[in-house]
């Protein structure tokens, strides 16, 4: 009575060992999962979008949308040190940039008096719709459209 031991692609992956017949598939399947969810997904959510961003534009003037640039596909940290300016998003580096969309939860040019600063949970810059979208993490929901163009993916680290 032996004991016998599977070694499945994902195991042979985590282990370090690159096979790449297998890890095309797998990227393969990632991919076509998260343009089947992210589609479902969008066409769901849709009327609730719709509700979201006449909310979003009654509540205070600007923009339904807030766009940023993040870095994404081949992404890799420096290897030491403090980024520079104690910037975070100035650590990535060699990754792919790409704009990040979400439904604006703050007022427009939020940074334009202050600079860029973590928002924290009073935070007067935050639009009453703002906070209720954070809450819910209904901002999120254009992120859809990133996994859908393939810029993100539904599975695996955030840019």
């Amino acid at each position: 009575m032996g004991v016998n031991f599977v070694i499945l692609p994902s195991a042979r992956l985590a282990a370090g060992q690159d096979t790449g017949e297998g890890r095309a598939f797998e990227l393969f399947f990632k991919r076509t999962l998260d343009i089947l969810a992210a589609s479902l997904g969008i066409l769901l959510i849709f009327p609730v979008c719709l509700i979201v961003a006449l909310a979003v534009k009654l509540d205070s003037p600007g923009p339904v949308f807030y766009a940023q640039e993040r870095v994404g596909i081949n992404r890799r940290r420096r290897p030491t040190g403090n980024p520079p300016d104690n910037d975070r998003r100035k650590a990535d580096c060699f990754g792919r940039p790409f704009t990040i969309y979400k439904f604006r939860s703050m007022v427009t040019d939020a940074e334009r008096s202050t600079g860029p600063v973590w928002a924290s949970a009073c935070d007067s810059r935050v639009t009453r719709v703002g906070k209720f979208l954070r809450h819910s993490r209904l901002d999120e929901t254009p992120q859809l459209w990133n996994v859908l163009r393939g810029e993100m993916s539904l599975v695996g680290p955030r840019p």
